[in-house]
């Protein structure tokens, strides 16, 4: 009887830590999404186009789009690593900013060695 009650705790355990494995998993694409849209920047009202949840990653800077690839999502910040002209490799970094209430966001835009302050304006 004794191991008949520590076969089904054992399956009740593996259960329970596949379904902690799967909910966890899904985080950092619906945070891709969530960030994934048009945006303005101000600083200089430049138009950027973020899609990091398709199947290309980009951002489109004014009229330049530049390749992105996602090196990592941790809680509110996101890291990429990004194509230049030149065929060099920049990180940047894209950081959600809660309003107080933490029904909104903007984002905090760090590339080139500058910080930009982006607000939505459409979701993609």
């Amino acid at each position: 009887m004794k191991y008949r009650d520590l076969r089904y705790f054992c399956l009740a355990l593996a259960f329970a830590l596949c379904v902690a494995f799967v909910g966890c998993s899904g985080g950092s694409g619906n945070k891709l999404a969530e960030i994934s849209g048009i945006w303005k920047c101000g600083n200089d009202g430049t138009t950027i186009e973020i899609n990091l949840a398709g199947e290309q990653n980009f951002l489109k800077i004014g009229e330049k789009t530049v390749e992105a690839t996602v090196k990592s999502v941790q809680d509110d910040v996101i890291s990429l690593d990004v194509k230049t002209d030149n065929g060099q490799t920049e990180k940047w970094t894209l950081r959600q900013v809660w309003d107080d209430n933490g029904s909104s966001f903007s984002l905090a835009f760090r590339h080139n060695g500058t910080n930009d302050n982006l607000t939505l304006i459409k979701k993609l």
